[in-house]
């Protein structure tokens, strides 16, 4: 059985989208994917996602081995089974993009965000019967669930005993250092082009036309510190 590993951050960090296609590609039978990440980039994730609900040369089943949480809970999802050990957590919220601009870029922004997390939940849906309010109710609390919690709430379908003392509070933690590993990676390195993120939302998203996004933003530390000091300057 092939094996792929998704560990760490998602994006142009850790995890790759290209190399999870590619290994897919290269898999010939039955494959075991392995996932620890605290999520990562969206548009990766959702490449990742449909590769492996496209896959159809033998069956796939994802184990949550540490932790699945914002884009990586998605992920988990596009699997045929869905396992997690009794010690791991399980984390869903709305999509969050690193940007910044004018009302009308930030407008885009948000409609693009709503678009995303509605395109989760359909996800969370699907494989827990939930209605699509209760899950963006979930989503918008931000929820962890841990250990046989994640089965009870139907995102997997079955749960690996362990003789693991971690506690949920001790796990949480852990996985709130993670979302903040992956945050500090995306809000400093990841460059949104919001109409290429338009692109994979329904047409209402991506066709509304009376707003131009020609710029693609890039949250530098070093961009950041400049637009301070340009505010300073002129006094805004």
């Amino acid at each position: 059985m092939d094996e792929i590993l998704i560990d760490g951050v998602i994006g142009g960090w850790d995890i790759e989208a290209k190399d999870v296609v590619e290994q897919l590609d290269k898999a010939t039978g039955d494959v075991s994917i392995k996932i620890n990440s605290g999520g990562g980039s969206v548009m990766e994730g959702v490449t990742i996602f449909n590769a492996i609900k496209a896959y159809d040369k033998g069956i796939i089943t994802v184990t949550i081995v540490g932790m699945a949480a914002s884009i990586a809970s998605y992920i988990a999802l596009a699997a045929d089974t869905v396992k997690a050990y009794d010690n791991t957590t399980y984390m869903i919220h709305n999509v969050m993009i690193p940007v910044y601009g004018n009302q009308h870029e930030l407008r885009k922004c948000a409609d693009i965000c709503d678009g995303l997390s509605s395109l989760l939940a359909n996800a969370y849906v699907s494989k827990t019967s939930k209605t699509k309010n209760e899950i963006k109710k979930l989503m918008d609390e931000e929820s962890f669930y841990y250990g046989s919690e994640i089965l009870e709430a139907g995102f997997v379908d079955e749960i690996i005993s362990t003789e693991s003392d971690t506690t949920k509070a001790e796990a949480k933690a852990l996985t709130l250092e993670s979302l903040k590993a992956c945050n500090n990676a995306i809000m400093k390195n990841e460059i949104i082009d919001l109409e290429a993120v338009a692109k994979l939302l329904p047409k209402q998203i991506e066709n509304k036309k009376h707003i131009e996004i020609k710029k693609v933003v890039d949250l530098t530390a070093k961009n950041m510190r400049d637009r301070t000091l340009y505010i300073l300057e002129k006094g805004i």
